[in-house]
């Protein structure tokens, strides 16, 4: 569905399902790798403003 987040993840090394939210798997303590949702924030501010410097540099 769109606009909505898994709750769980398939661990690559043992392959069991596991909440989004648990940083070690808890059967083989495989550790997931931190999100980068802050990059993605990032990206976005620098694409507007970008535009924004263009729109007023015409």
């Amino acid at each position: 569905m769109f606009g909505s987040k898994e709750t769980t993840r398939e661990c690559p090394s043992c392959a069991l399902e596991s909440s989004t939210e648990e940083e070690v798997c808890p059967y083989c303590g495989y550790e997931f790798p931190p999100e980068h949702k802050g990059r993605m924030v990032m990206a976005w501010i620098f694409v507007i403003l970008l535009i924004v410097w263009l729109i007023t540099r015409w």
